[in-house]
């Protein structure tokens, strides 16, 4: 996962949503890996997609950000990053 993340935040408010910054380097080729791992369900122009992951909803921009939504604390985020970028 460090070698295609830069960093994780957490988004305000009242869900636990991360927000994840790919290196830029390595974004395209983690992007083809998410969404090899996702149903996508709806793309908007290609510039973002909304897909799905276990349950778990993700939003995947092209410019490499990804907001994962309705995570269980860092750690959950953590670890699904890790099973979609293996």
């Amino acid at each position: 996962m460090r070698e295609y993340v830069s960093r994780i935040e957490e988004a305000c408010g009242e869900g636990r949503d991360f927000i994840v910054i790919l290196k830029h380097a390595k974004r395209e080729e983690a992007i083809k890996k998410i969404l090899a791992k996702c149903e996508i369900d709806r793309s908007f122009s290609r510039i973002m997609m909304k897909g799905k992951y276990k349950d778990k909803a993700i939003s995947i921009f092209v410019t490499g950000k990804l907001i994962l939504k309705g995570m269980n604390g860092r750690r959950a985020a953590e670890e699904t990053l890790e099973e979609l970028l293996t």
